[in-house]
């Protein structure tokens, strides 16, 4: 196999390069060291394409120059940028899993690792749980909220971070059972219903932390809205009777 490491998008690079901005970049390349050296032009601009869609950037991310609509003046062999000397590394990790590690689970044409697997059109490939908690940390809740709903505007329904409830539950859950920090795993808890009003496992969960904070009667409110939506919920009929007898 020529090249291990597949690109996230397959569109032709006629399609979404001007002539003269195609033009910029040089026919020969002098400092490839993970990629084939012979590769075509083409084929590897189309490969770069697929990188900066991947991340969410643009090609000035990784290589020295300025102007990202002509590309002109740009230094493409340069290595003076840290994220190009990252991306050779990214590559090297994906065609050691491509190319080494895959083949030894004995499945069919397994799927292959790629930019996108992992960062998701985002350039780092956290995921939304580790950004809120490392928020919190930072700042405490306020910030951790502020973030969410940054996050959510520029990026729901794109695929790049997971804004149901399991982000959230693992967040929640963690401040309140890791660290005890109720008040946060609470306002986060709250947060989530304010977009999903209708979820009564989202209300469940605030009916635990509540319990587990010591305010029953806010658990027993909670508890009830539930039940409300889900009359049916064994789960939320049982922790409602366990928070109004005390238990």
């Amino acid at each position: 196999m020529r090249r291990l490491v597949p690109f996230a998008l397959g569109f032709g690079v006629a399609l979404l390069l001007a002539p003269a901005t195609f033009a910029q970049i040089p026919d020969q390349f002098t400092n490839l060291k993970v990629l084939p050296k012979d590769m075509p032009k083409r084929e590897l601009v189309n490969m770069m394409r697929g990188f900066a869609g991947a991340l969410g950037v643009r090609c000035n991310h990784c290589h020295v120059g300025e102007s990202t609509t002509s590309l002109e003046g740009f230094d493409f062999a340069s290595d003076d940028k840290e994220t190009k000397r990252v991306a050779r590394a990214m590559l090297q990790m994906t065609n050691e899993i491509n190319g080494k590690l895959l083949p030894t689970i004995g499945r069919e044409s397994p799927i292959q690792v790629r930019c996108a697997t992992c960062h998701r059109g985002v350039t780092k490939p956290q995921t939304l749980d580790q950004i809120l908690l490392a928020e919190v940390a930072k700042g405490g809740a306020p910030a951790a909220v502020a973030r969410y709903r940054e996050l959510r505007t520029q990026y729901y329904g794109t695929g790049s971070y997971d804004f149901s409830g399991r982000s959230m539950n693992t967040v929640a859950e963690t401040l309140a059972r890791g660290e005890k920090n109720f008040d946060a795993a609470v306002a986060l808890m709250q947060l989530h219903i304010e977009f999903n009003p209708d979820k009564a496992d989202a209300y469940i969960s605030l009916g635990q932390l509540y319990s587990m904070k010591g305010d029953k009667e806010a658990a027993i409110t909670a508890l009830e809205r539930a039940v409300a939506l889900e009359p049916e919920n064994a789960q939320a009929k049982q922790m409602l009777e366990s928070a109004r007898s005390g238990k």
